[in-house]
C-alpha cells in the first residue's frame, strides 16, 4: 500500500468515526404516540388569565426553596425549564407513548391548531383516537419540544383519557 492510499483510508475511517460520533449526540429524536386527553391542562400559560398568570409568577420568584417537598421542587423545575426555553405561552398536548408514558409536548401556535380540531367526546363516539408522530428535543420532566410533525392521522381505535367522573377538557 502506498502512502497516498494509507492516508486516504485513514482519512475515510476518522470521518465515518466522527460522523458515527456526532449522530448519537443529536439533539432530536422521532416519537409517536396517541393523543391524551388530561383532565388538568396544566402545563403553559396559553389561554390563561393574567391573574392566574401572576400568582404563579409571584409563587415561584418568593417561595422558599429550602421548605418546599419534593413535589414542588419538581414543579419550579419544569417552570424554570420553561422559563428558560420561552415556552411559558405555548400550546401543548399530552401524548402517551406506546411504552404507556406521557409526554407533555410544547407546541407552536401553528402546529397545535393542526391538533387542536380533535375533539375528546367526539372521539369516543365514534371509537377513534389520533395518533400523532412528530420530531422532538427532549426537555427533561416528561416535557418536549415539537421541532416538527410528521405526520397526524385520526384511526380506529379508543381514544385514551384519565378517570371518566371528572370533565375533561377538548384542545380549544
Amino acid at each position: 500500500m502506498t502512502v497516498r492510499s494509507l492516508n486516504i483510508s485513514f482519512i475515510t475511517a476518522t470521518l465515518i468515526c466522527v460522523i458515527n460520533c456526532c449522530s448519537g449526540k443529536h439533539p432530536y429524536k422521532k416519537i409517536e404516540g396517541d393523543l391524551y386527553f388530561s383532565r388538568l391542562r396544566i402545563g403553559s400559560f396559553y389561554h390563561q388569565p393574567d391573574s392566574i398568570i401572576q400568582k404563579v409568577k409571584i409563587y415561584a420568584d418568593t417561595v422558599n426553596r429550602k421548605l418546599s417537598d419534593t413535589s414542588d421542587l419538581r414543579t419550579l423545575a419544569m417552570y424554570e425549564i420553561l422559563k428558560k426555553e420561552n415556552l411559558l405561552y405555548r400550546p401543548f398536548i399530552d401524548l402517551k407513548l406506546d411504552n404507556d408514558s406521557i409526554v407533555k409536548i410544547y407546541l407552536t401556535p401553528r402546529e397545535y391548531d393542526q391538533i387542536r380540531i380533535f375533539h375528546r367526546q367526539d372521539l369516543l363516539d365514534t371509537k377513534k383516537k389520533v395518533r400523532i408522530n412528530l420530531e422532538v428535543r427532549e426537555l427533561g420532566y416528561g416535557m418536549a419540544l415539537s421541532t416538527k410533525i410528521i405526520s397526524v392521522n385520526k384511526m380506529d381505535g379508543q381514544t385514551l383519557q384519565v378517570n371518566k367522573k371528572f370533565r375533561i377538557e377538548d384542545y380549544h
